[in-house]
């Protein structure tokens, strides 16, 4: 093998032999075309020279091929010559995932990083369905700067497996083979997490679960003994052992149905582990924990009227440059905007805000010039950690959020990379007044009134300037806000996601855009276009609290409740006092928690949704007068729209004003007959039913469904629809519900439908019982 050390294939120089297995021979090599080392893999002659191997073998390669993940080593070409076949991957500098390992005991935190970032890369190969089979610590790379990438990708499958006759040369595969793996079962994503929860034990513990000295052994203790608790082999937490342990169930069923899930468990138990300063992990492989930091509005130190928009606009620029780096938790604009007018110092927000550090200070405009003084203070000692001065011209003024958030991460001891540089630096429009405008508009409020001027400032932003993309994200959200508090009709909404696509024309890894469009993507039924723009925040910021938020916003629409509350935990972990975040409360509702829901939506205690919605979840525990008050305070605040009328609707069945409580909501139906927002026509639906009126509920229900809100679970336990569950046709659109939602889990999961698709007797005939222990709903309408 080392004759071809020196030699050439193709344009590639060989230059070094790195490896050989049962699936080929890897060298390193030099790309002489484009100037770049790359690792060749020489596949077998057997499979060269079998023409069904070698189909197989192109299938397998073009589908990992199309895998572009940060975690994944990229497959660049499959080349030929003469009598041999190879890969050309990229070369990464580094050491096997194994050597790491055999260098001694890893600490948790860096061992939880590295878990994470090796699910993600499966997590991206499962949703494009594509399997590994062959995980084990000899296929992940770990590069100098802690980048973990997955090697082999679905080449696992070329081979048929492992030879198990081989005594002693398989060990290390064997070992990570899963129990359906080992029986010549089909094979399906959930092998992999198998064989990931093998990983992680061993990372942990340094020794494999299941061991013996030989194949066979090895095999046996699979299928049938349980691997020594991690408890007896390290320090480690109880929820990490039982993260490991839901890895390793022997029954695929009992097993994580997703590398969501693994994900949204281990960054819980990262973020518990975060407090205090950042810790690192090995010396090879340092990733550090994350500082969270949240930069308040700044304070003009002359009282200047002409100049107040710049307080929270240079702020919110700030923010939105910080959130590009994977290092840092950086609180979004939402979480601060209560501070605009209302300052508070260091010690008190970050208590409010659960940051350890926060970015505050003072500006001041003097002739054409701009001077920003801020401070980076230690929430815990109420210490500053630094103190500069910036100033730039004020034609220039987007530069001063470049210099500060650069300032930020150095003081913070926070790396990045020249990517994330890039995408912080996201540009300025080419004329200042155009950004003017822009930093205006950001600084309204968000109340109707605000929105339409902010929109009016846009508008003037882009006719100045029409190659802006931060302009037109800003102006879809005030659209979309405009338009759902208003009731207008779809016209508005869809100018709004124009607006979110053209910013995305100009910006592809504009986050906000893909925030907003991919939220108004799953109201409108485009769940897999919604779950694109979800992937692509997850490669642009891999643990942004907005797209764990996003992925469990889709999830609830399409039923995966489960996944929707890993999700949504996850997102409230990373960002607990977003206000955003408060409609994760829904996916408690629908999950039957209905006191966890009324938890989530304080997390917005003056906004007009959680107001109302605190009261339904009263209503649902049966808190009948303690819900009234919140029900008729949501009517008085939105009077006329969406959320007054249909709660105004509740609050008079709760007082057993039913002919009111049907004009009402019949009202709300006849005003808003374009409504995007197929979870909208579902609350209409079970309000619908609670009034007795099963035509609309099935008018309502089959336009929530046909939309793209199938929560079929939520269906199932909503005690509202009751009155209806003895029904033919809600029968009908139940199993169309179920349909739809069991398509998109098999599409999204990989996990098939249930063999016998009709809606059981039991589905619908009781709502099951609320995970607090209420029982669904009685008798006259009280929720117990």
């Amino acid at each position: 093998m080392a004759l071809l050390i020196g030699r050439s294939l193709l344009h590639y120089d060989i230059v070094d032999l790195l490896g050989e297995g049962g699936m080929g021979v890897v060298y390193r090599a030099r790309d002489t075309r484009l100037d770049r080392d790359v690792a060749i893999k020489l596949l077998p002659r057997r499979i060269a020279s079998e023409s069904h191997e070698l189909a197989r073998f192109k299938v397998e390669a073009k589908a990992a091929a199309a895998l572009n993940h940060p975690n994944v080593a990229t497959i660049h070409a499959i080349e030929e010559v003469g009598d041999e076949m190879f890969i050309v991957m990229e070369f990464i500098e580094g050491s096997e995932l194994q050597e790491v390992i055999a260098g001694g005991q890893l600490k948790v935190e860096y061992v939880v990083e590295t878990a994470i970032q090796i699910a993600d890369g499966l997590r991206a190969a499962h949703r494009k369905g594509i399997i590994h089979r062959d995980i084990k610590s000899s296929n992940i790379m770990i590069g100098t700067h802690g980048q973990v990438k997955i090697m082999d990708f679905g080449l696992a499958k070329i081979d048929g497996g492992v030879d198990l006759t081989k005594s002693g040369a398989t060990l290390g595969t064997v070992s990570y083979m899963s129990p359906e793996q080992v029986r010549g079962e089909a094979l399906d994503h959930r092998t992999d997490v198998w064989s990931y929860g093998v990983l992680l034990y061993e990372m942990l513990s340094g020794v494999r679960p299941f061991t013996g000295d030989y194949d066979q052994a090895i095999l046996y203790a699979i299928l049938n003994l349980d691997p020594k608790p991690l408890a007896a082999l390290t320090v480690t937490s109880d929820r990490l052992s039982e993260i490991v342990g839901k890895t390793l169930e022997k029954s695929c069923d009992l097993r994580y149905q997703s590398m969501d899930r693994v994900i949204a468990d281990l960054t819980s138990v990262r973020t518990t582990a975060a407090s205090g300063p950042p810790k690192t992990g090995p010396d090879s492989a340092t990733k550090e924990l994350r500082p969270a930091l949240a930069v308040l509005p700044f304070t003009s130190i002359r009282d200047d009227p002409e100049m107040e928009f710049l307080g929270f606009a240079l702020a919110d620029q700030i923010i939105g440059s910080l959130m590009y780096v994977k290092g840092l938790l950086v609180r979004p604009s939402s979480a601060v905007r209560k501070y605009q007018n209302n300052p508070a110092d260091a010690p008190t927000a970050g208590k409010e805000l659960h940051v350890e550090f926060i970015l505050t200070g003072y500006y001041l405009r003097e002739g054409d010039v701009i001077r920003l003084n801020v401070e980076l203070v230690d929430t815990h000692s109420n210490e500053m950690v630094w103190r500069e001065s910036i100033e730039s011209r004020y034609e220039n003024v987007f530069k001063l959020q470049d210099i500060a958030s650069e300032k930020v991460l150095k003081g913070l001891n926070v790396r990045f990379s020249h990517d994330e540089r890039a995408r912080m630096q996201a540009g300025a429009p080419g004329d200042p007044l155009a950004y003017e405008y822009y930093l205006r508009a950001v600084s309204y409020p968000e109340t109707t009134e605000d929105c339409r001027l902010a929109i009016k400032m846009l508008e003037r932003s882009i006719a100045v300037d029409s190659n802006y993309a931060p302009a037109y994200a800003e102006l879809g959200y005030r659209i979309g806000q405009v338009a759902a508090h208003a009731m207008l009709g779809i016209e508005e909404h869809l100018k709004a996601q124009d607006a979110f696509r053209k910013a995305l024309s100009l910006n592809e890894n504009l986050l906000t855009a893909l925030w907003h469009l991919s939220v108004g993507y799953t109201h409108a039924g485009k769940s897999e276009d919604a779950a694109e723009l979800i992937d692509r925040m997850f490669r642009v910021t891999p643990d942004n609290a907005m797209a764990h938020f996003a992925l469990g916003y889709l999830y609830r629409y399409t039923g995966l409740l489960e996944e929707s509350v890993r999700e949504v935990e996850t997102a409230l972990a990373l960002d607990p006092k977003n206000p955003r975040f408060r409609s994760a409360g829904f996916t408690y509702v629908y999950s039957g928690d209905y006191r966890k829901a009324y938890q989530v939506f304080d997390l917005d205690p003056e906004g007009t949704l959680a107001i109302a919605w605190k009261g339904m979840s009263l209503f649902l525990l049966g808190e009948n007068q303690r819900a009234l008050e919140y029900l008729d305070r949501a009517a008085a605040m939105e009077p006329d729209g969406y959320i007054g009328l249909r709660h105004a609707g509740i609050s008079a069945y709760i007082r057993g004003e039913l002919e009111e409580g049907l004009r009402l909501v019949r009202m709300l139906e006849k005003a808003n007959p374009n409504d995007s927002d197929s979870e909208h026509w579902y609350l209409i639906a079970n309000a619908y039913a609670l009034l007795g009126d099963k035509a609309g509920c099935f008018r309502a229900l089959k336009r929530a469904i046909e939309g793209g809100f199938f929560c079929y679970p939520g269906l199932i336990k909503d005690p509202m629809l009751d009155t209806v569950r003895s029904d033919e046709e809600f029968r009908r659109l139940l199993a169309l519900s179920k349909r739809k939602h069991e398509a998109f889990k098999e599409k999204i999961l990989g996990l098939s439908a249930t063999p016998n698709s009709q809606v059981s007797g039991s589905e619908v005939t009781r709502a099951e019982p609320a995970r607090d222990g209420g029982s669904g709903r009685k008798h006259g309408g009280d929720i117990a």
